[in-house]
């Protein structure tokens, strides 16, 4: 039993290791893994698998607290391994007082879990309870009962009502007991309570619940590929999950299965769930009625009944219909073959790396290219061009002439009318895009494919084909269409679509890059986009037009054409081969506003769940990575032969920003491409965190998000040419994961921003708002543990001091803004610490504070952000003391401060609020203030905000501490007072500033 607590505990830390930073993957010191267990549950009071562990390590130690988090989990989850590690507590510390009514709790409700250790622990607490023997339940149902050594007799097993005897099978001798299995007992459907007796008595144990240990847990709702949902049996460990669906209407079983792969480990806090989809082809396909989903045992899920397929019935109906109301010329086609229900009303399980191999070139389909024209002379011009110039052999155009009241617009179509290639035709009045497109759809023929293309778009060349090798690289393809810089979802390089319109030139160099990618993945999407989609003439001819009877002049209607052809079997799909600009909007620019308002409405009564269904198509972002790849190779040419620089910095506003943003300049103009590498959050719940890697250059590269786990980062900087790096920070990323950069073997320096290398609170500021004076290690951890990391890193700090020390050992330099900072780390971390001005030197002799009259009012000006560090609560004091005492102060602050409302109840403070860096100068004048006032209680290591008062030649009343002071001691332009002065004696130097110059 000691051997199967030490190996349990063990496996189960090993097992921790990969979700908990700072476990061993081989634990070895169980008391040194037990600290870190208990840190990481103050850190996570809710991880019931920490508060497992922390049970494990205990019992294995021969810690009687060992029973505390096992009774916690029984009590608040459904964990029959806590339940079970309770009763070997209990049995292992001989506190048997409770373990009787545990041990008939456990036998009765849940399924036996470790076989061989759980007969030795149920006959050892059965015999020190007296009890002639003990029946439990296996996971597949069995039953299992012990006889102490020397009781004869029958066995029985009763159950509505029915005695059954019982066969007995022998499984060995457990602590005095035999151990049997009862061979003739088979599990009854209904699920009764079952008594288990010995010579007419009950056994310990006997009442089995199965309906306890086999409680269901499980969800259904109808997806894009079918039924799917969760599962799971909390109490039986070792059960399988098994799934029936049944028709409501007359009972027939569609499916009858198991799903899942089982628990592959028992060793759990609670049973997770078993996700499972059932696909329509394993039902009744496209024809699957209303259902009822159970378990073998005809527990209900939640979600059952359903009829999975209403919606699609629904979208089915519709699309024939408006296929019969809107047909094309050609449109006595057959459905395809591949027809397969796709209802707005779910969410699609989108299909991933689906690849068919598709021969170069064209496939063989001439093209009609269907343009409907308006306004917009230039870009019409342009586009048209273009499509002329870039068609095919076989391809045609179809251009709309929408009665354009442009004339410039109508005599360049009747020039281009003769043309080869081009038929114009011409409206009668205007009836807007969607009449328009549909006027050109009904032109294509019964072999010919189709493309809507908006006269503002900047087609490349070979984009038909490209388009049409995206359609053809699977049979059920309805639509492709390509990427754009304004497209909504096909947008690039910035996924919103606030992309600058690109020129011709822009578009051929972008179109020519992907052609070399040559990306053969299949991205499916719940809607083409109708500036330019290609449409195969299989789907265009069984989903009809457009439906000109809803959307009037245009947004939407593609999007409905698109759930149609849905609803029939289509999938849709990103063109990743090329790339059309779009100018956007040229038509009827002034109405689009409204037109989507209006038409989105409809689009969602048309198709419940469509908004849905694109946001969470956006959520999953399918087309990140491929956009990341693109944003690397486009900044590979960008940089070609240069080196790089990266510099690490943290995901917060501040001087640190400020301070890179400025670095990376200095670097770029030394012929070097600066790399600023920041923390973002993880994608996806559950997947990892993330680097965001921003390049500065005049492109925008905004797709560079690379996983902070593994060696994504490391090789992005080697194919970049990266010749150094810079860490300037670690927040936000955490110094473990800094620590790892670090280990790349590129030559860096570490710049000390502030002094969260050694002090998880940043800024040297106790619980008291003051600085803390930097004592011994056990009063910062103290400090840690009352107030937490104000970085956002849980790192213990003696780890945090090791690693940050290991970062600097290793560093070509680590560089400090002044002696002040430099002396500090010193004390903390025994590194070599050089000197380097954060900004060039401002002149000062000549800021110096003037005499005022003593009955004048001083303005006293502050300026930029004022929190807690930066001496709030000092300022909220003086400022309370000066109008209580009616001094002759005010203060102006341009900026704000953590708690605006405060300071202004004074009467005292003025306050600007956030500003923009070319403001600040006209507000600073505005206020007409005599000097300033720096009132940061913490060693500052730097102070750009000094810097603003000595540019705009004011004088700074500063404390002595930090930068700030020794900043003022070396160059002039102010005075350094004391760091606690009372209130009072702080105003009174405020009025008078230079009268204290000379002490």
């Amino acid at each position: 039993m000691d051997d199967f607590i030490a190996d349990s505990a063990h496996r189960y830390i090993a097992s921790l290791a990969a979700r908990h930073d700072g476990l061993p993957e081989v634990p070895e010191d169980l008391s040194s893994v037990l600290g870190r267990l208990e840190y990481l549950q103050r850190a996570h009071p809710s991880a019931r698998d920490i508060m497992l562990g922390i049970g494990l390590c205990r019992l294995a130690m021969g810690e009687p607290r060992a029973s505390e988090p096992f009774e916690y989990l029984s009590g608040h989850v459904l964990s029959p391994v806590a339940r079970f590690f309770l009763l070997l507590t209990r049995l292992k510390f001989g506190a048997h007082d409770r373990t009787f009514g545990e041990l008939r709790s456990f036998l009765r409700e849940t399924a036996i879990v470790f076989d061989d250790v759980a007969f030795e622990v149920f006959s050892t607490l059965s015999a020190v309870h007296r009890c002639d023997g003990w029946c439990a339940m296996w996971p597949d149902g069995r039953i299992a009962v012990g006889l102490a050594d020397g009781k004869d007799g029958d066995v029985t097993w009763h159950h509505d009502d029915m005695e059954h005897r019982a066969e007995l099978a022998s499984l060995g001798s457990f602590a005095g007991f035999g151990v049997y299995e009862i061979t003739n007992f088979e599990l009854p459907a209904s699920l009764p309570v079952i008594h288990v007796r010995h010579d007419g008595r009950d056994m310990l144990g006997s009442a089995l619940e199965p309906r306890t240990i086999w409680r269901c847990e499980g969800f259904v709702e109808g997806c894009a590929e079918g039924l799917t949902g969760w599962f799971r049996y909390p109490n039986n460990l070792g059960a399988d999950e098994h799934v029936r669906v049944r028709a409501m209407e007359d009972d027939r079983l569609l499916f009858d299965d198991e799903v899942g792969d089982g628990c592959s480990d028992l060793l759990v806090a609670e049973k997770a769930r078993t996700p499972f989809l059932i696909p329509w082809s394993d039902l009744d396909g496209v024809e699957t009625p209303a259902v009822r989903v159970t378990d073998r045992f005809a527990q209900e899920f939640y979600g059952s009944p359903l009829d999975p397929l209403a919606g699609a019935r629904y979208a089915r109906a519709q699309a024939q219909w408006v296929a019969r109301t809107f047909p094309t010329a050609c449109s006595k086609s057959s459905m395809p073959d591949s027809n397969q229900p796709f209802p707005a009303l779910y969410s699609p399980q989108f299909r991933e790396g689906v690849h068919q191999e598709a021969g170069s070139g064209r496939v063989g389909r001439p093209v009609a290219i269907i343009i409907p024209v308006y306004k917009g002379y230039e870009v019409t011009r342009e586009c048209i061009e273009l499509a002329l110039q870039w068609r095919g052999p076989d391809d045609r155009l179809v251009v709309i002439n929408d009665f354009s009241p442009d004339p410039r617009i109508v005599s360049f179509l009747e020039g281009v009318a003769d043309r080869e290639g081009i038929t114009v035709v011409h409206n009668e009045r205007n009836r807007g895009f969607t009449c328009s497109a549909n006027r050109g759809l009904r032109e294509v023929g019964q072999d010919e494919d189709a493309v809507l293309l908006n006269s503002d778009t900047i087609p490349p060349p070979d984009w038909i084909t490209k388009l049409q090798q995206a359609v053809y690289r699977a049979p059920d393809i309805g639509t492709a269409t390509p990427l754009s810089n304004a497209a909504t979802i096909f947008s690039y390089p910035r996924k919103d679509g606030n992309n600058p319109i690109p020129s011709l030139d822009e578009v051929r160099e972008l179109s020519s890059l992907l052609a070399e990618i040559d990306s053969r993945e299949i991205i499916e999407v719940p809607t083409g986009h109708g500036f330019c989609m290609y449409i195969r003439a299989e789907c265009l001819h069984q989903t009809g037009v457009l439906r000109e009877d809803v959307f009037a002049q245009g947004y939407g209607e593609e999007n409905d054409f698109s759930r149609r052809a849905a609803s029939l079997g289509w999938r849709h799909v990103v063109c990743l081969g090329t790339y059309v600009g779009h100018a956007e909007g040229q038509s009827f620019s002034a109405f689009k506003g409204d037109l989507i308002r209006r038409n989105l409405a409809l689009l969602n009564g048309l198709h419940p769940g469509y908004d849905r269904l694109v946001h969470e198509w956006q959520e999953r972002n399918p087309l990140q990575r491929f956009r990341r790849d693109l944003d690397i190779r486009r900044l590979s040419h960008a940089i070609g032969n240069r080196q790089t620089v990266a510099l690490m910095t943290h995901d917060r506003e501040g001087g640190v920003h400020r301070f890179v943003r400025e670095r990376a300049a200095s670097i770029l103009e030394n012929g070097c491409v600066p790399l600023v590498i920041s923390p973002c959050a993880a994608e996806g719940e559950g997947d990892y965190p993330q680097w965001e890697v921003a390049p500065c250059l005049a492109d925008e590269y905004p797709n560079i998000i690379l996983s902070r786990r593994g060696p994504g980062l490391r090789e992005l900087l080697l194919s970049l040419h990266c010749g150094k790096m810079e860490i300037h920070s670690y927040i936000g990323a955490g110094i473990k994961d800094i620590h790892w950069v670090s280990l790349f073997g590129f030559d860096y320096d570490v710049y000390l921003h502030d002094y969260s290398w050694f002090c998880p609170q940043i800024t040297l500021v106790s619980h008291n708002s003051l600085y803390c004076g930097e004592p011994e290690l056990s009063a910062c951890q103290t400090c840690v543990m009352d107030r937490g990391h104000a970085t956002g890193d849980d790192t213990a700090l003696p780890l945090l001091r090791e690693l940050g020390t290991d970062i600097f050992r290793r560093a070509r330099a680590v560089i400090a803004s002044c002696h002040d900072v430099a002396t500090r780390y010193r004390r903390h971390i025994d590194v070599p610490v050089v000197l380097e001005q954060w900004e060039a030197p401002v002149p000062t002799q000549d800021i110096v504070f003037t005499p005022r009259d003593p009955t004048d009012v001083r303005r006293i000006l502050l300026i930029g952000a004022i929190g807690i560090e930066k001496g709030y609560d000092l300022l909220l004091r003086l400022a309370r003391h000066v109008a209580a005492s009616g001094l002759p102060l005010r203060f102006s602050i341009v900026g704000f401060t953590c708690d605006d409302s405060r300071l202004l109840e004074t009467g005292v403070v003025e306050i600007t609020g956030r500003y923009a860096e070319n403001e600040l100068t006209s507000l600073i004048r505005m206020q007409k203030c005599d000097w300033g006032f720096l009132p940061a209680v913490w060693p500052e290591t730097w102070s750009y905000v000094l810097t603003e008062f000595w540019r705009h030649d004011f004088p700074v009343v500063t404390f002595d501490i930090g930068a700030p002071a020794e900043r003022i001691r070396t160059a002039g332009g102010g005075l350094v007072i004391p760091l606690h002065l009372p209130v009072a004696s702080v105003a009174s130097v405020l009025l008078n500033p230079a009268r204290f110059m000379s002490r």
